[in-house]
C-alpha cells in the first residue's frame, strides 16, 4: 500500500539528549503526566538578551474551513509533510526541517513502529494560547500561539515567534510536535526555515506554512505517519515540493521548474534526478542545507552538471534514490578545486540497486523486471546479516532469477515506499521456517 499524505512536524528529543524544546510548567488538563525536558537543537541568530523584535507577538492565522478527514505523512528522507483531506480534493506538500542525524539517524522518531503506524494530532482539544511575558507561557496539545522555550541556564526566550505549535500524541514524550522555523524568530514574519535535517527531533516548517496546516486541521485528532523512506503516489512518483530543485527525483526536463534545469537518468535506480549545466560554478538557495558543485557530467565528460555535495545536515546523499557519496571529485574545469558530492552509484548491501555482481558485498546482483539495473542480494539458510543505519533483511527462498539454489537475503519493508524501483512490498515466509513471515521488497 502506497500513502500520500503528509505533515510538517517538530518533534524533540528525549531529554537524555539535552535540554528542553519544551519550556512546559505545571500542566492544564495533561493527560500523560509531567512533561520531559526536551532539546531544541541547533538555532541560527539565537538571542537571549531580550531584544526579541516580533517574537512575542502572536502571529495572524489564515481563516480557511477546516478539512472533513485531514491525514498527514511526513517523509524524513524527502524533507517533506505532506497533507491532504481523503473526503475533499485539498492535497498539498511543504517542507521541513526535521531532527539531526545521529550515527545515521534523524532525531525524529518514526511512528511506523507503532501498532498502527501512527502519531496523532491533537487539535481536536481547544486551543491556547502564550502570553507575551515568560510567566503566560500554559500547556497545550494545541497552540495558536506558542512563544517560550527554557534554556538550559533556566532562562525562557521566545523561540517559537508566537506561531501555532502542533503537539503529536503517541511518541514516548508529549512535547514531540509541529513547529515554526526556530531561525532569525525574531523578525516580523517569524523566522525562515532550513530545509534540513536540524532540529533535535521536532519538525520545523515555514511560518506561513505552520499556520495553514493549523487552521485546516483543527477539530480533528488527525492520524499523522512519521516514516523513513520518500513517500511516493500510486502511480510511484514521489510527492515532493512543486518547485524542484537540484537532485530532486525527476522523470522529464520539464519536472525540474528552474532555470536551465535537466533531468539526468540514473541507472541504478531507474529515476531521474535534477541537475543543471554548469562551466565551474552552480547557483544554491539560501532554504536548502545542502549546496551544490559542478562536476563532469558521467554520461558526456565535455559537460559539466550541478550536483550536491555531500553533507551530514541533508543525510550524506543517503536520502536520495541510489545516488552515494564520491569523495574529492574534482570541479568541473578547475581540477584543482574537489569536493565530496552525490553521483549515481550504489552501496552494494542487500537491497540495493546495482549494475554488476561485484558492486555487491558479498553477493550477486540479481536481475529485476524493470530491465534498468538490478538488486543485490546473497545466499542464505535461515538468516541474513544486517548492517547498522540499513533496513534489516531476511532470508527467503531463492527466486530462479537470482541464481541462488537455496535461500536469498532481501530488505525487510513495511510499504512499498521503503523497496526500490522493481521491487514490492510482500510478506514472505522465512527460507525453511515457514512459520515466520516478513515483510521484504520483492523482486517482481
Amino acid at each position: 500500500m502506497r500513502l500520500s499524505s503528509f505533515i510538517t512536524a517538530c518533534l524533540p528529543v528525549l531529554s537524555l539528549l539535552g535540554a528542553a524544546c519544551d519550556d512546559a510548567q505545571a500542566p492544564v488538563d495533561q493527560p500523560d503526566g509531567p512533561q520531559e525536558e526536551l532539546s531544541l537543537g541547533d538555532v541560527a541568530d539565537y538571542k537571549n538578551d531580550g531584544n526579541w523584535g516580533a517574537a512575542t507577538t502572536c502571529k495572524a492565522i489564515p481563516n480557511l474551513i477546516p478539512l472533513k478527514d485531514p491525514y498527514i505523512v511526513v517523509s524524513l528522507d524527502g524533507l517533506t509533510l505532506h497533507l491532504v483531506d481523503r473526503q475533499g480534493t485539498y492535497d498539498k506538500t511543504f517542507p521541513i526541517g526535521p531532527g539531526a542525524l545521529q550515527n545515521g539517524k534523524s532525531l525524529t522518531p518514526v511512528s511506523t513502529t507503532r501498532a498502527d503506524q501512527l502519531f496523532y494530532t491533537r487539535t481536536d482539544l481547544p486551543a491556547a494560547k502564550d502570553g507575551p511575558t515568560a510567566n503566560q507561557a500554559v500547556w497545550s496539545y494545541n497552540y495558536s500561539c506558542r512563544m517560550w522555550w527554557t534554556e538550559e541556564a533556566g532562562g525562557k526566550v521566545p523561540v517559537f515567534a508566537g506561531l501555532p505549535f502542533i503537539r503529536l500524541d503517541g511518541p514516548s514524550s508529549s512535547g514531540y510536535g509541529i513547529h515554526g522555523p526556530i531561525d532569525k524568530y525574531t523578525q516580523a514574519n517569524g523566522g525562515s526555515l532550513r530545509r534540513g535535517f536540524v532540529s533535535h527531533g521536532c519538525m520545523r516548517m515555514e511560518a506561513a506554512d505552520v499556520v495553514e496546516v493549523w487552521a485546516l486541521i483543527q477539530g480533528h485528532k488527525t492520524p499523522v505517519r512519521i516514516q523513513q523512506a520518500v513517500e511516493r503516489r500510486a502511480s510511484g512518483v514521489a510527492v515532493d515540493l512543486a518547485n524542484k530543485w537540484i537532485g530532486a527525483e525527476c522523470k522529464a526536463d520539464a519536472d525540474c521548474n528552474y532555470t536551465g534545469g535537466f533531468c539526468h537518468q540514473n541507472a541504478y535506480s531507474g529515476r531521474g534526478f535534477c541537475s543543471a549545466r554548469c562551466t565551474s560554478t552552480c547557483a544554491d538557495i539560501a532554504s536548502d542545507t545542502a549546496t551544490t558543485f559542478c562536476v563532469a557530467d558521467p554520461s558526456d565528460t565535455t559537460k559539466g552538471m550541478c550536483v550536491k555535495k555531500s553533507v551530514t545536515s541533508d543525510g550524506v546523499c543517503r536520502r536520495y534514490d541510489q545516488l552515494v557519496t564520491k569523495a574529492s571529485v574534482a570541479r568541473f574545469g578547475q581540477s584543482a578545486k574537489k569536493a565530496d558530492v552525490c553521483l549515481p552509484g550504489t552501496e552494494g548491501w542487500m537491497g540495493d540497486r546495482c549494475l554488476a555482481d561485484n558492486e555487491c558485498t558479498g553477493g550477486v546482483c540479481m536481475p529485476v523486471d524493470d530491465g534498468a539495473g538490478g538488486l543485490c542480494t546473497q545466499a542464505c539458510d535461515k538468516t541474513c546479516p544486517d548492517k547498522a543505519n540499513f533496513a534489516g533483511t531476511f532470508c527467503v527462498k531463492a527466486t530462479s532469477e537470482s541464481e541462488l539454489t537455496n535461500g536469498m537475503c532481501l530488505s525487510t519493508c513495511t510499504t512499498n515506499d521503503d523497496c526500490a524501483i522493481g521491487t514490492t512490498c510482500d510478506p514472505e515466509p522465512r527460507n525453511k521456517q515457514p512459520s515466520v513471515v516478513k515483510n521484504v521488497c520483492l523482486p517482481y
